[in-house]
């Protein structure tokens, strides 16, 4: 009686850590709902050691789309006010909010929160670098965009 107690106990903590691990519960868009190609409406970086500190290069006359492809390859080109656009490629995943690529070649991955409201995409928080004061030295900052598609 108390083997089958026992065993009965086992059995049902088994099935409740497999419910509480569950990755269909986590929050954030599905892969599907997030293909496709999208304008940016804002393209902007955050200084991390001033946060006041803030460019926006859509907001200053730039553009930029990022491609985001079913089979998980990845485009985004931006050109900056003025400037020749740049592209840069790699590869994409989606972990419930948390939306990464990583560039073609490079070994390092670029991550964000990714939320999705109707046709709008917003990525925010990914760990890049940008030159705020124009000296040619690049700062930490916080990389935020808003997309639509």
């Amino acid at each position: 009686m108390h083997r089958a107690r026992a065993t009965a106990i086992v059995l049902l903590l088994a099935g409740s850590l497999t419910a509480c691990d569950n990755k269909d519960d986590k929050v954030g868009p599905k892969p599907s709902e997030i293909t496709g190609t999208w304008s940016a409406t804002m393209v902007e970086y955050v200084n991390k050691s001033a946060p006041s500190t803030r460019v926006d290069l859509i907001a200053l006359g730039g553009a930029a789309t990022m491609a985001i492809h079913a089979d998980k390859s990845w485009v985004f080109v931006i050109a900056e006010s003025g400037q020749p656009p740049d592209t840069t490629t790699g590869v994409w995943n989606l972990d419930g909010d948390m939306f990464e690529v990583t560039p073609t070649g490079m070994p390092f991955s670029w991550m964000w929160v990714a939320a999705l409201s109707g046709n709008s995409l917003t990525l925010t928080g990914a760990d890049m670098e940008y030159d705020f004061d124009g000296d040619q030295v690049m700062e930490q900052a916080d990389q935020n965009t808003a997309l639509v598609k």
